[in-house]
């Protein structure tokens, strides 16, 4: 493929070159998934659809048009409830399990954490069958007081064993683009991710999962009190906005999402997954981010 003298100027900048990772494969690296069989052909991680349970509500803005109120999808784990149901219904998913009375205490307890509590808490969770085959917890990297709030969807092998978000090759191409905009992480981002724990063969998080991970994610994003929302994948947009669509159908509109009583702007992108097995795609990446600082820039000024 032919490049312009722009997009070779952004791939310079970001220092990346394709790399191709399939997320719905079986880790090469794991050694117990190599012992196994031949992998089977790659699932689709962005695209498909995922019942979630949310909490926040959300309206789009496209650019030069007026302001539209989005259904909010009344299944999104962090939405209001009071919301009125999405025009296009997910499918109904299978009942959540029931919370053993510990873990019913601890989702009690999260709702009133402070920040230095909350990684304590999730190493406590046992919520869900994944808390019995992780390494670490992946709770957060950063802290209050970082302006712009990234919500990816879940840890991979090498982030269960840093116990840390986006360390892999998808964390390293996102701190190469986050820093081609002149964003450094821990200082002007914070990183959450949908669920805590690694899912199994980094397969996509089920609906019950999300579900248990989802009272954290929301307590994380009232402390963290983002000026700027970026979510990044399918499962991230799916949990916090309720929209069951397309990354690219969704992109290039600001929405925004209540975060105990606040409005914030919020921006969706594709995952860096993939990213790393789409070249096409990871221009638009980088300008997702870019919008992001600029949103972030247009706040500050008002201020």
């Amino acid at each position: 493929m032919a490049l312009t003298r722009e997009q070779s100027l952004i791939w310079q900048a970001m220092n990346i070159g394709p790399q191709w990772i399939l997320r719905g494969e079986e880790d090469p690296l794991d050694d117990v998934a190599s012992a196994k069989a031949a992998p089977a052909a790659a699932s689709q991680a962005h695209g498909q659809t995922a019942v979630v349970r949310p909490t926040v509500s959300s309206t789009a803005t496209p650019p030069a048009r007026p302001a539209a109120t989005i259904p909010v999808n009344a299944r999104s784990p962090l939405a209001n409830r009071n919301t009125r149901p999405a025009a296009r219904t997910a499918p109904v998913a299978a009942p959540a399990p029931v919370l053993a009375q510990a873990d019913f205490q601890l989702v009690e307890k999260v709702k009133t954490a402070q920040w230095d509590e909350i990684a304590k808490m999730v190493d406590a969770c046992h919520a869900c069958p994944m808390s019995s085959d992780r390494t670490h917890t992946v709770t957060a990297d950063g802290a209050p007081g970082c302006p712009i709030v990234i919500v990816g969807e879940a840890p991979g092998r090498d982030e269960d064993i840093a116990g840390i978000p986006f360390v892999g090759k998808s964390g390293q191409l996102l701190t190469a683009i986050l820093e081609a905009v002149g964003l450094t992480r821990k200082k002007d981002v914070a990183i959450v991710n949908v669920l805590k724990c690694r899912p199994p063969k980094n397969r996509n998080p089920k609906p019950d999962e999300i579900e248990a991970c989802s009272h954290f994610l929301k307590r994380q994003l009232e402390l963290l009190e983002p000026k700027v929302l970026l979510l990044m994948g399918s499962f991230a947009i799916q949990s916090v906005l309720g929209r069951m669509e397309a990354v690219s159908k969704l992109r290039n509109e600001t929405y925004t999402v209540n975060i105990a009583g606040r409005d914030v702007p919020t921006i969706v992108s594709y995952h860096p997954s993939y990213l790393l097995r789409s070249l096409v795609e990871k221009e638009k990446g980088w300008h997702d981010v870019l919008r992001a600082r600029k949103l972030l820039e247009s706040l500050d000024k008002k201020q």
